[in-house]
């Protein structure tokens, strides 16, 4: 499954891209913004997009994961202490996954998701403490 990191703190990114490497998935980016997920997104067709909510001071990752998933049909998994404006927006992801998280909650919930994507598998992956499913994402 390839995976596309996007988030704005170099330190996470870079530390979320070497865990999933380190897993045994395809990672493309980091991104570190809107225009370079886009980009991204098109030149390499992610399966999943781990997404951070807050991209330069404000919640652009909102709009991004709908905007990949409506333009892309790309799938995001939102990773972010912002509990509240995840949950609310839980309609334009698959899930959540609280930051701060341990790197195996990371590896665990990018198998649930391949999981998810692959119409579950015989058991269904544990789900990590930190990650919370929804029923999205969702066409308009």
């Amino acid at each position: 499954m390839r995976v596309l990191v996007v988030e704005d703190d170099p330190i996470l990114a870079l530390t979320a891209v070497m865990t999933l490497e380190s897993a045994g998935y395809d990672v493309a980016g980091p991104a570190h913004d809107c225009a370079q997920a886009m980009d991204f997104a098109g030149a390499q067709q992610p399966d999943l997009v781990l997404m951070d909510i807050n991209l330069a001071g404000s919640d652009e990752g909102l709009y991004l994961a709908r905007d990949l998933w409506m333009l892309h049909g790309i799938p995001s998994l939102f990773v972010s202490g912002q509990l509240s404006t995840a949950r609310a927006n839980k309609g334009d992801a698959l899930g959540l996954l609280r930051k701060p998280y341990e790197p195996q909650e990371l590896v665990d919930a990018a198998a649930v998701i391949q999981a998810v994507l692959g119409g579950y598998s015989v058991p269904p992956p544990r789900v990590p403490g930190a990650m919370e499913l929804f029923d999205g994402p969702t066409r308009i």
